[in-house]
């Protein structure tokens, strides 16, 4: 499995969650963008205000205007590190779900080869406590399951070698040669 997994391989909650957290960064983004214009919107007024003020009556309510500009800005500012704070957060759960996603993958994968063991033993007819998950069989016992395999598998050979159409007409022929072969 390589560093970056497909949308595919990403089970549905976890993928639902990162569409969730795209949503989000969509709408975070667009704020940004929108505290970012009313910013300049800001400045730009204040330059204006500050070059085209003559009196003192104005320029206080100019100043008082750019101050509560002020307040809104650092609200924004505040508010747009929370959001940033929060996706560094949605990414860091992201990617340890995607750990915790590999790790589930792996242990799935041993216990499918182990159910997989387990089904050819019991295909090859052996059911002994030795072969049990976390049980290892002893070297005597590994030789005498691997001659009862060899045997077994010899047995299905030659039962299929008699059950070919060649070995049931040449019957005759042998049965001449046994006979022969006695004195």
């Amino acid at each position: 499995m390589g560093a970056f997994m497909s949308d595919t391989d990403i089970p549905g909650r976890v993928q639902a969650e990162l569409t969730r957290l795209r949503a989000e960064r969509q709408v975070f983004t667009a704020e940004q963008d929108r505290l970012k214009a009313k910013l300049a919107d800001t400045e730009h007024e204040l330059r204006e205000a500050t070059a085209a003020a003559p009196n003192e009556g104005e320029s206080a309510e100019v100043n008082q205007k750019v101050a509560s500009q002020q307040e809104e800005l650092d609200v924004a500012k505040a508010r747009l590190q929370a959001l940033e704070a929060e996706v560094l957060l949605a990414h860091q759960q992201r990617d340890s779900l995607r750990t915790e996603l590999k790790t589930c993958r792996e242990e799935r994968d041993k216990l499918r080869l182990a159910l997989l063991d387990a089904e050819l033993v019991v295909s090859a007819g052996v059911v002994d406590a030795d072969l049990l998950p976390g049980g290892e069989p002893s070297a005597d016992r590994q030789r005498l399951l691997n001659a009862e395999r060899l045997a077994a598998e010899m047995a299905r050979e030659l039962d299929a070698t008699r059950r070919t159409v060649s070995w049931r007409v040449t019957a005759p022929l042998r049965v001449v040669r046994k006979k022969m072969d006695r004195p």
